[in-house]
């Protein structure tokens, strides 16, 4: 059991495979003067749009870079990525200027340093500028390190907005001369939230068995509902953190370790079902390890739907919360099965290992699947 133990934080900590880092993000400060002159300063990793540290590292060794055909590339990758609209008319950029990383080769390739390119556009408003409002999105179009921190401040009202936004996820408006009022709660909010708490139950049935099952594996292995509630409640805290912190790009993990692992951590639970009796410990720090992967996995496909750029905090709590319902419906319809089994006394030893066996077996079968492509 220690053993697979190693071989999982292996799987969640090798950089290298797992494509996994903490705290790497694109920084964008957007500085408006009274006069209608626009500043943007974009500090990004390039590792990615150069497909390895290697290259861009070469490049920022090159006399004079900036000459190069591969940044003339960079360059319009990025004008074309980076979107600011003033109301319905879309800013044309003016490159300025661009500071390349001093920093050794070694940093450009560890997984563990993020070496940062500071690339300085203007923007020229038209006079009435602070009529309308302005809006960024950054899209897929240039390969964006996230989460996209985005600052915005105007000098002469001292007004600023700053959040993290995620590749093709528009800003909320920004306004000049005063931030409007809030509406208070619309329909279309409550709309839009009914619509990501149906989403995240339809992503555990139908669409998330593997999920469910982990739920009902936990459920085949408590002696009492005290227990079970516990390991459900670390379950929810744990992927709680993750689907956050993945949602807006703090935590970016490829799906090619998410999902095999997903499915290895259902077979472990049923596995030790079957085996032995775990110390109650010892299962919920399993539960809650394995809880912070699960987020992940729901991270993408909340992703999938799409983050949208107003009312984002809502749809991601309804989201979860429609995870939390449905995980919660199976409990529910699980103990009541074995309530009514549980009169004929010889069947519930019968169905807590036959049920055990039939998920470690499809679990097994969705990881080497999973593995295998």
């Amino acid at each position: 059991m220690t053993g697979m133990l190693r071989v999982l934080l292996m799987l969640l900590c090798l950089p290298g495979v797992a494509q996994a880092h903490l705290l790497n993000m694109t920084r964008v400060n957007v500085t408006v003067s009274d006069e209608g002159q626009a500043v943007v300063t974009m500090d990004v990793d390039l590792t990615k749009a150069m497909e390895g540290g290697e290259a861009y590292y070469a490049l920022t060794r090159t006399t004079e870079p900036q000459q190069s055909t591969r940044f003339a590339q960079l360059l319009a990758g990025l004008e074309q990525a980076s979107q600011i609209s003033l109301g319905d008319k879309q800013l044309s950029w003016q490159f300025s200027a661009v500071s390349w990383p001093d920093a050794p080769a070694e940093d450009f390739t560890s997984g563990l340093a993020w070496p940062m390119t500071r690339f300085v556009f203007t923007l020229d408003l038209p006079d009435n500028f602070t009529r309308s409002a302005l809006v960024a999105v950054f899209t897929d179009a240039f390969k964006f390190e996230e989460p996209i921190a985005l600052n915005i401040s105007y000098n002469s009202e001292q007004v600023t907005l700053s959040r993290w936004l995620v590749r093709n996820q528009a800003s909320p408006a920004f306004y000049f001369d005063a931030q409007p009022p809030a509406e208070g709660l619309t329909s279309a909010d409550v709309k839009l939230w009914a619509n990501y708490l149906k989403q995240g139950m339809l992503h555990i049935v139908p669409f998330g068995w593997d999920h469910a099952l982990f739920v009902l594996g936990l459920f085949l292995g408590v002696a009492s509902l005290r227990q079970l509630a516990l390991l459900i409640t670390g379950f929810t805290l744990a992927h709680t953190v993750t689907l956050g912190l993945a949602t807006y790009g703090a935590i970016v993990v490829s799906g090619h370790i998410i999902e095999p692992v997903i499915a290895l951590s259902i077979a472990w639970i049923a596995i030790e079902n079957l085996l032995f009796k775990p110390h109650p410990v010892w299962r919920f720090m399993l539960v809650f390890g394995f809880g912070l992967v699960h987020g992940l996995g729901f991270a993408q496909a909340l992703k999938e739907l799409g983050i949208p750029s107003s009312g984002y905090v809502g749809a991601l709590v309804s989201f979860n919360l429609g995870v939390e319902f449905a995980q919660l419906g199976i409990v529910i319809l699980a103990f009541v099965i074995m309530k009514l089994i549980k009169r004929f006394s010889r069947l519930t030893a019968m169905v807590t290992r036959g049920g055990s066996v039939c998920i470690a077996l499809l679990a097994g079968f969705w990881f080497a699947q999973r593995v295998l492509g």
